[in-house]
């Protein structure tokens, strides 16, 4: 391993919101490095030495692992999650997860491309839906849809965010509008900002029963709200609301294989902008690292860690 990032999922279960699996556990699945042995079916002499990982494997028997969508096999197992992940010096994974990423890529934008896909899987469930559209929640994520969007054609785009230095980078990458959803004229502003009948689109990239409710009165009369936040597990919905506007609800759950190696693509060419809001830290200060970024004023946006 030469790179890999820490994931508000990691978060989540170093503090206890989150039971691990399965302890003892080495997290982190968003990983790229150097192969170093390889064994099985001939296959070894035609691996590319650096490579980012796609981190989830499945039944390979199911309609979902034969379509490439692994990520909704039920019998899915994710690096980091539930078998050992990137925070350590080796791990190992399936040949068909290696991606091969050029020597002008950097060890730590190869690991970005988990993180990049999940916002770019995001932003896929919407492209029928290209008018104005906010993201709820500027942390990784959330950024990274934010790029995937300004990529794919979304020309109005605001941003609600409660932590200062997550709005700055939100706003260098490109939103038109970023407000901090506690100031007491932020809803009424955002709800101006795409004008008549609000938003096409909600991305909530945070999970929490306020940005829930809050999609709900964003998003225009048969419009969509795309979840992917996991930030809380139950949140009660004006379900008559939904019925009457015809508001369409996506969950948006990581990314499929052409996804990931669509974002290895991205990444690789340079088209999206991963300057300024990603930091790196050896693995060995990786405690203070985790104690940071738990921090809700934290100053750090995304971090990865390198053994």
């Amino acid at each position: 391993v030469r790179a890999c990032g820490v994931c508000h999922t990691d978060l989540h279960i170093v503090s206890g919101e989150w039971p691990a699996p399965k302890l003892p556990l080495i997290l982190g699945h968003e990983l790229s490095g150097e192969v170093v042995k390889a064994r099985g079916k001939g296959e070894a002499d035609k691996l590319p030495a650096r490579v980012a990982v796609f981190p989830i494997t499945g039944c390979e028997r199911c309609a979902y692992c034969t379509s490439g969508r692994d990520y909704l096999c039920a019998n899915r197992k994710v690096l980091g999650l539930h078998i050992h992940g990137g925070l350590a010096d080796l791990v190992k994974a399936p040949i068909k997860n290696l991606y091969a990423i050029p020597e002008t890529m950097s060890f730590s934008a190869g690991a970005l491309v988990e993180p990049l896909a999940c916002g770019l899987h995001m932003v896929n469930l919407a492209q029928r839906d290209m008018g104005p559209a906010v993201i709820l929640g500027a942390g990784p994520i959330g950024l990274a849809a934010l790029l995937a969007a300004r990529r794919l054609g979304f020309q109005k785009i605001a941003v609600l965010e409660i932590n200062a230095t997550r709005r700055a980078m939100a706003s260098k990458l490109g939103a038109e509008l970023v407000l901090n959803p506690r100031e007491p004229s932020a809803i009424d502003e955002v709800s101006r900002f795409p004008g008549g009948e609000g938003f096409a689109v909600v991305f909530d990239a945070a999970g929490f029963n306020p940005t829930r409710q809050l999609a709900l009165k964003l998003v225009r009369t048969g419009g969509l709200v795309v979840f992917a936040g996991l930030g809380e597990q139950e949140t009660p919905l004006d379900c008559v609301e939904v019925v009457r506007r015809e508001i369409r609800i996506a969950g948006s759950f990581a990314y499929d294989r052409e996804v990931f190696a669509q974002t290895v693509e991205w990444v690789a060419s340079g088209k999206v902008d991963l300057d300024g809001w990603v930091s790196e830290a050896p693995l060995a200060e990786g405690q203070g690292v985790f104690e940071e970024l738990i921090r809700p004023d934290g100053k750090l946006t995304k971090v990865v860690l390198r053994p």
